[in-house]
């Protein structure tokens, strides 16, 4: 039977990178940081098996103050994968431990999110979460993206990508651009502005901006820092991409581009930039971040360019304590919902 282990932050920190599937967001710094933006707490949980490793689950812990309800959720989890292949049979002993452990035990409503994994096992996904008494949360949307298989030699990915995407990065290419690479929180400052002058013009807000993220920097291990690539034209910044790196799937969080940026196609040689330093580092697959055709048609046309597998999260999947639980809490969530909308 898997047991569920609470870890320190330097425990935690020294085993994710054993794990092919984790992500930014299993990041130790990233984990508390999310949770506490919304009034949660990080929980860093090893999986254990007969003493042996088997799985890490970051949960997010939020009570209902003066109450016993609550819910924990884990973003991407938990993860499992030593090696490019996938065990159905461990992952659903690790999703079981946990609802034992958050269900049974502590009387949580327990959300999950698995790991994307490249849309590769998702079928495998679903049928353990079902086996374990998960079923779909339909009050939330999946988040949807793009996924470019990086196996593939560069020339097939840019061959295989459409002929408006090729040509964009082709002018971007004449148009004497230089691309630096940073992990300094303080080169965040300089794409900062971008960044906002974007979300003014498109008339958007996002919790994790490029300030949450460079908070976040300095408490990421050095191995799995996340990275900052900056496209430049003479000594003007005129866009900026950051990613994150680690486990089989490298990811786009944030990108802009200012007026400049966007008549040089600098973007286009950006994400270039990118696949290429994502395939050296040893990446399996380019996450292109969420989409959204209705409500930001231009970005879901950038990143369908490239041509990837369209791939949507599976879930989230909830098992509840009871049906009292379960209801106050969606009651509590709806009503969040419409103050905030």
């Amino acid at each position: 039977m898997i047991t569920v282990k609470r870890l320190s932050k330097e425990t935690w920190d020294a085993l994710t990178p054993m794990f092919r599937d984790t992500s930014y967001r299993q990041l130790s710094g990233y984990a508390d940081a999310a949770a506490r933006r919304v009034g949660a707490t990080s929980e860093l949980n090893g999986l254990y098996e007969d003493q042996t490793l088997v799985g890490l689950a970051d949960v997010r812990v939020k009570t209902v103050p003066l109450t016993p309800f609550g819910i924990g959720y884990l973003s991407h989890a938990p993860v499992t994968r030593n090696d490019s292949s996938f065990s159905p049979e461990k992952f659903g002993r690790c999703v079981e431990a946990l609802r034992r452990e958050y269900v049974e035990r502590r009387r949580l409503v327990l959300r999950v999110v698995p790991a994307l994994v490249g849309g590769q096992f998702q079928e495998l996904q679903i049928a353990m979460l079902e086996a374990s008494g998960f079923r779909p949360c339909t009050r939330q949307r999946p988040r949807g993206t793009f996924i470019l298989d990086l196996a593939r030699p560069l020339s097939a990915i840019r061959k295989d990508a459409d002929l408006h995407w090729r040509r964009n990065l082709a002018k971007a290419e004449k148009a004497d651009i230089r691309i630096t690479r940073s992990f300094e929180p303080d080169d965040f400052d300089q794409f900062e502005p971008i960044f906002l002058e974007l979300t003014k013009q498109k008339d958007f807000k996002t919790n994790q901006d490029v300030l949450f993220f460079k908070n976040i920097q300095p408490e990421i291990p050095a191995d799995q820092k996340l990275v900052l690539h900056l496209a430049w034209h003479g000594q003007e910044l005129v866009a900026g991409h950051l990613g994150s790196f680690v486990g089989d799937t490298a990811i786009y969080l944030l990108g802009a581009a200012n007026s400049k940026g966007r008549d040089l196609r600098a973007s286009y040689l950006l994400h270039w930039t990118v696949i290429e330093y994502a395939q050296r580092t040893g990446n399996s697959y380019y996450d292109l971040g969420g989409i959204d055709q209705q409500r930001n048609p231009g970005v879901f046309r950038f990143k369908q360019g490239l041509n990837g597998r369209a791939v949507t999260d599976v879930g989230p999947y909830e098992c509840s304590p009871g049906s009292l639980q379960s209801g106050v809490l969606h009651f509590l969530e709806a009503a969040r919902n419409r103050l905030l909308s």
